[in-house]
């Protein structure tokens, strides 16, 4: 497992298993939603994860933005269960700055995989 293990998809046995986070394994057929979230860095550990969410805008390069440091991770929502969270940033980032926007390319990538997913798994319940 490399630095950057935070989530593992596993197309052999239908899984993800997620490393860094809601750790523990779980069914592609649950998934049937999932979003990126930005979490306030100081409450991380000290509270539920991602309860502190921080709103970020990522079209405005403005001096006047607020630079809060914050870990970007996933919310990915499963078919009668709670949902489950992914840490993509390992440490705090700056909003805009260049560990920021590689996290955020990477919680991108994840989410587009998740939401292939769900929409298979939306389909196929409309047909049972």
């Amino acid at each position: 497992m490399n630095q950057r293990q935070d989530i593992l998809f596993d197309p052999q046995n239908q899984t993800i298993q997620i490393f860094d986070g809601s750790i523990g394994t779980y069914t592609y057929k649950d998934i049937i939603k999932s979003q990126i979230l930005y979490e306030h860095a100081p409450y991380k550990g000290k509270s539920k994860m991602f309860s502190h969410r921080v709103l970020i805008s990522t079209f405005n390069n403005s001096l006047f933005i607020e630079m809060k440091k914050v870990y970007i991770g996933i919310e990915i929502k499963l078919l009668n269960k709670d949902p489950v969270y992914v840490y993509i940033s390992k440490e705090p980032v700056i909003q805009h700055n260049q560990q920021f926007k590689e996290d955020l390319k990477r919680a991108k990538q994840i989410v587009q995989k998740l939401k292939k997913f769900a929409q298979k798994n939306q389909e196929s319940h409309s047909t049972s």
